[in-house]
């Protein structure tokens, strides 16, 4: 069974390493819990200037955190690989362009297709048709060119009502507020991501978030190797630069130790001057020692609340979908995302760059729904056949005989194979009613312990870039170029906010 999730891995990995005494002594001058995109690439920047007094630890047998990419032969390192989290670069991510120069990355940067979106009992190719379909008591655009969902969140963002958004409880109480309950649910269901809109999130957060993404425009780019390709270049530049990696070896305890910091992993007593923990609030909270109980106690870190999201991955014997097309379109038709409101299958991509295309591949299932993701982590644990039923069922659903997409048919095959994908702790958000910005956490996170050399790196601590590893990059760079006095390109296009 193909099923995947950081929940079970990082119990079965703590259990592990709590039955053996350490074996060793080590020390390290800077020692960096985790190696997700924000531990590595701060180990890698770090590795250049202080080589072998780097140290990181990762709990999994690989690195990259929630950048986690796999192959349709498990067996084969070579083979081609797609991603179950992160998969592809915006154009005005800098950064990860950048970086790609860097580390000589190729990107692949395909024409779009078209949207097929699925919301009580219609089907449309654009939101705009699906409105006055579904939603007709909504009124007109009152800006000639622009479409209704882009109105209605420059509303949102840039409306009178903003200046007042902290004194709502959540994004969704100032949303119905601000533009109706039927606005309200029709954003909500021509978005991919219903938890943005059902989660106890902060209303001001979520705005200062939203001003950022609403920038990250507006072509996607995929890297040739999946999004693992940026975390073996980077591991390959800091092992040479004489980094110290230890892969499967989970911190279990961070104290205070005088002047430095005791770390206890399954095989080593490590001593550190200083410490950068990378790894999100679901982790640390496996994590024992006095230093991390005394950054729990803080009330930013109480604030950061995560999303548990699925992912399912198929592949497939022929390229099935590759006839479905909006046959009102000449170019660029051919079916590449679909929304449904109507299964669990949530959102549906469908890769047109040739690295994915060649692999046979789907993202079938993406979803933050709590119900749905319950849903499809109980059915992968009665069997994959059950969970290939569901989706198969949601498939027919989608595409065969929907009234619009051409041809009215396609006969769907069994997949060669299956992977379910449940991240504990996707993205993360500021807990409704929250009382810090997005900056204050992001501020917080150099110095979560004042007058100590301890740093928190991460996505969950810079919330503007919620669920994108932009943000565990720009998060990473903030503490090189304040604590380290590095002078790294920051990637920041809207600043953050007060």
């Amino acid at each position: 069974m193909h099923w995947s999730a950081k929940l079970l891995t990082l119990a079965t990995i703590l259990a592990t390493a709590g039955s053996a005494a350490p074996t060793s002594d080590l020390h390290c001058k800077v020692a960096i819990v985790g190696g997700g995109v924000g531990g590595l690439h701060t180990a890698f920047r770090l590795g250049v200037s202080q080589g072998s007094d780097v140290c990181l630890f990762e709990k999994d047998e690989q690195l990259g955190g929630r950048i986690h990419d796999v192959s349709l032969d498990e067996k084969d390192p070579n083979a081609p690989k797609f991603g179950t989290g992160a998969r592809r670069v915006m154009e005005t991510q800098t950064l990860l362009f950048d970086l790609a120069k860097e580390l000589g990355i190729t990107l692949e940067t395909p024409s779009d297709g078209a949207d097929l979106i699925n919301a009580r009992g219609n089907f449309s190719f654009t939101k705009d048709h699906l409105k006055e379909l579904a939603y007709p008591t909504l009124p007109a655009t009152p800006v000639p060119g622009k479409d209704h969902e882009t109105w209605l969140y420059d509303t949102l963002r840039s409306g009178p009502e903003r200046a007042n958004a902290g004194h709502y409880p959540d994004f969704r109480s100032y949303s119905r507020a601000v533009i109706g309950s039927e606005s309200y649910e029709f954003l909500r269901d021509v978005s991919r991501f219903r938890a943005d809109f059902d989660a106890p999130i902060d209303a001001r957060s979520y705005l200062d978030y939203l001003d950022e993404e609403w920038d990250t425009c507006c072509t996607p780019s995929y890297p040739i190797g999946g999004m693992s390709a940026f975390i073996r270049g980077m591991e390959a530049k800091a092992r040479a630069s004489g980094v110290q990696i230890f892969t499967a070896e989970a911190v279990n305890s961070i104290n205070k130790a005088g002047t430095s910091y005791q770390l206890d992993t399954k095989l080593h007593n490590v001593s550190a001057d200083k410490i950068v923990i990378t790894v999100p609030p679901y982790g640390m909270n496996h994590i024992k020692g006095d230093v991390v109980e005394r950054i729990r106690r803080q009330e930013q870190y109480k604030e950061i609340i995560g999303i548990k999201v699925v992912t399912i991955a198929q592949w497939w014997p022929e390229n099935w979908w590759s006839e479905l097309k909006n046959p009102g379109l000449d170019k660029n038709n051919q079916i590449w995302r679909v929304w449904t409101t109507e299964s669990c299958i949530n959102f549906i991509e469908i890769p047109l760059n040739k690295y994915a295309v060649d692999q046979k591949v789907t993202r079938s299932v993406y979803d933050d729904d709590p119900r749905c993701v319950e849903f499809w982590e109980n059915t992968a644990k009665v069997s994959m056949a059950k969970v290939e039923e569901e989706i198969h069922r949601g498939l027919e659903h989608i595409f065969n005989n929907n009234g619009i997409a051409v041809p009215n048919h396609v006969d769907i095959p069994k997949p060669l194979k299956t992977h379910v994908q449940i991240w504990p702790d996707a993205w993360h958000w500021l807990r409704a009613g929250s009382t810090f910005t997005n900056k204050d956490i992001a501020e917080w996170a150099l110095n979560p312990l004042p007058g100590e050399d301890v740093a928190l790196v991460g996505e969950a601590y810079y919330i503007n870039r919620s669920g994108w590893s932009d943000a565990a990059y720009k998060s990473s760079i903030r503490l090189l170029n304040t604590k380290y006095q590095m002078n790294l390109p920051t990637g920041v296009r809207v600043p953050l906010k007060n």
